[in-house]
């Protein structure tokens, strides 16, 4: 009897193997297939922008986050590169057409320099398309169903960044 359960299991956990291993390719879209839906999707409104990103903060991993601020639309940020750290102060802005940017001077080892960073976001549904700009790759920001993976899901409401700052500026 232990043999043909265990035979039916190992039958039945070969065959859900066997067919979702055949599935992935199917559900998986390829990097031009995403650009064509998000060249097709909507701009997402500048109240639409607003609303992803303010008193927000964007988790980069243990690469740094960014933190969107409401008041005087200030962007603070940390980041790590090779163990070596740094942060940046600027602004944060919507100039229009879907698209998000900051400006910051950035603070590191290897010196201070100035930089300006845009996203542009568009909207399907309930799915959100992002890519930096001018020439980055389009993806999926946020899916149709929660997925953890999603990049959407490391934007988090508070202010993760200032005491990580606070703490890179102290050793500088």
């Amino acid at each position: 009897m232990k043999r043909v359960l265990g035979n039916s299991i190992g039958t039945a956990l070969a065959c859900s193997i066997g067919v979702f291993a055949f599935q992935l390719p199917a559900t998986a879209k390829t990097a031009a297939q995403v650009a064509e839906l998000a060249k097709q999707a909507e701009v997402v409104p500048d109240e639409g922008i607003y609303q992803i990103y303010q008193n927000r903060s964007w988790l980069w991993g243990r690469n740094g986050a960014g933190f969107f601020a409401v008041q005087g639309r200030q962007f603070s940020a940390w980041t790590s590169d090779k163990g070596k750290l740094g942060y940046g102060d600027g602004i944060w802005f919507i100039p229009g057409g879907g698209k998000l940017c900051f400006r910051a001077k950035w603070h590191g080892a290897g010196g201070d320099s100035d930089a300006l960073t845009c996203f542009e976001h568009r909207q399907a549904g309930r799915v959100l398309y992002q890519r930096k700009i001018p020439d980055g790759d389009w993806y999926v920001f946020r899916g149709s169903d929660r997925n953890m993976a999603d990049e959407f899901t490391k934007i988090k409401y508070s202010d993760y960044v200032t005491w990580k700052q606070n703490r890179i500026k102290a050793k500088q």
